[in-house]
């Protein structure tokens, strides 16, 4: 389980929301900290410099809270609300895909 990055109010927060089960919370914790795990992986080479603990901790807490709160949704079976809020996120944070 993998909760060290992720604010703990908003996760609180989002837990009591969709009545998440320790269980769940566990496993959308662990899906938020892959995704992070995979960005790291796939930076540009002039970025490569920078180990996982410092770049998961430089990673924006709404960002750590938005994937916790997808991954909960996916955990909960909600998969077209967890694609609204990526899409959403996406429209915010001006990414592409």
């Amino acid at each position: 389980m993998s909760f060290k990055y992720l604010p703990i109010l908003g996760a609180g927060e989002i837990i009591a929301t969709l009545n998440l089960t320790g269980e769940q919370s566990a496993r959308a914790a662990d899906l938020a900290a892959k995704v992070v795990r995979q960005a790291w992986t796939r930076r540009p080479a002039h970025k490569r410099a920078k180990g996982y603990p410092e770049f998961a901790a430089a990673v924006p807490a709404c960002s750590w809270l938005t994937m916790f709160e997808v991954a909960a949704l996916l955990e909960l079976g909600r998969t077209r609300e967890a694609s609204r809020l990526m899409k959403a996120s996406r429209i915010v944070h001006g990414t592409s895909r």
